[in-house]
């Protein structure tokens, strides 16, 4: 549990801006390894200008741990020139999934990536699995290193269209994290159960969409028209599980964009080497 709690905290990044020398941090991201790349991944909502429908990223910058003192800042659009590339995102419109390739220094930034063989399929989960995700939270934040905090809780429902929602609420600046099954002596099956043998103990399940609101409606006596709506964190996150992942990688602008970043790779490892 000590190496997975230190490694998944070296996959986060945090997502804002810098004006005036102030950092404005405002959601969270990780890093994951598709066919030998890396990528950065976040909820869609946090690059999408939810009004214009219309991406908003000029002025957004990725934070990660530098091996220096201080963080490593990498401004989104110095990579999207560079290289060419761009935001993927899901065909279906609502699924609140962003990927984007991303370039890190190993020498300077020190991170760890989520590698595609330990994503684990929603057809292998159960409800009342212990889960844990990790994001940034205002108010804690270091000018030294990224400091996540834990979460965690279970699995309350699967739900049908490929989401499920966990029993641990969800906060601004949450949006985008990383979900993990929680490493246990004890392990649900098709079966029934399992003791002593976690082999899903630390996959990667998903990531962090929004919180389940509840809300009350007061209502005029006179009328019976709704006056003043009270909406309330219901104490339930919202996740859109690695198959959302797994169809954004299998889409074709994914792959064209891929190929494309592969032959680049292979230039810069080449020049690199010479």
């Amino acid at each position: 549990m000590k190496n997975i709690v230190s490694d998944v905290k070296k996959t986060l990044a945090f997502l804002g801006e810098m004006k005036r020398w102030k950092t404005n941090l405002f959601a969270t991201g990780f890093f994951v390894r598709i066919e030998g790349i890396f990528h950065l991944v976040t909820a869609k909502h946090v690059v999408i200008n939810r009004r214009t429908g219309r991406i908003n990223d000029k002025e957004m910058k990725v934070f990660c741990s530098s091996k220096e003192r201080g963080l490593y800042v990498t401004p989104v659009r110095d990579l999207k020139k560079k290289f060419g590339i761009n935001w993927v995102f899901h065909k279906n419109k609502e699924v609140d999934i962003a990927i984007i390739p991303f370039a890190l220094d190993p020498q300077k930034a020190d991170f760890k990536v989520i590698p595609d063989e330990i994503f684990l399929p929603i057809d292998k989960l159960f409800e009342l699995y212990d889960v844990f995700f990790l994001s940034y939270q205002p108010g804690i934040e270091s000018h030294e290193k990224i400091c996540p905090i834990f979460r965690s809780g279970t699995i309350s429902i699967i739900n049908e269209d490929g989401t499920y929602y966990i029993d641990a609420p969800a906060f601004p600046g949450n949006s985008g994290s990383p979900v993990f099954v929680k490493p246990s002596p004890i392990t649900f099956t098709e079966k029934g159960y399992a003791i002593g043998k976690d082999e899903i103990g630390g996959k990667f399940i998903g990531i962090i969409g929004e919180y389940i609101p509840y809300t009350e409606v007061a209502r005029s006596d006179q009328t019976g028209l709704p006056r003043v709506i009270f909406e309330e964190n219901s104490g339930l996150s919202k996740v859109w599980s690695v198959s959302f992942i797994n169809e954004v990688i299998k889409s074709d602008t994914f792959n064209i964009q891929l190929e494309i970043v592969k032959k680049i790779a292979e230039k810069e490892e080449y020049n690199a080497q010479r």
